[in-house]
């Protein structure tokens, strides 16, 4: 995990989102618990860790592990106001 988790809140859909605090209130994106995969088969949910910062205005790079392998992909919103992870294929 790249960033500390200070302060969470809760999603629509039930994930849990977890933020670093820093200083000016400047809150940076570190975790989602029971995060939805969204392009994967099934109503899957694994927890995700992001790796930077934001590299767009719409992603942030991340990971997650699924079955032991660690899968690289990003956050982005899924135009209902929740975090979900995409992965990537290279």
């Amino acid at each position: 995990m790249k960033y500390r988790v200070d302060r969470t809140e809760t999603q629509a859909d039930g994930a849990e989102v977890g933020h670093a605090i820093t200083f000016g209130n400047y809150r940076t994106l570190a975790r989602v618990r029971n995060c939805r995969l969204e392009n994967l088969a099934g109503d899957m949910r694994a927890t995700v860790y992001t790796t930077g910062e934001p590299d767009t205005f719409f992603s942030i790079p991340a990971y997650c592990s699924l079955k032991g392998k660690r899968v690289k992909g990003y956050l982005t919103n899924d135009g209902e106001g929740n975090l979900v992870f995409r992965h990537c294929y290279y």
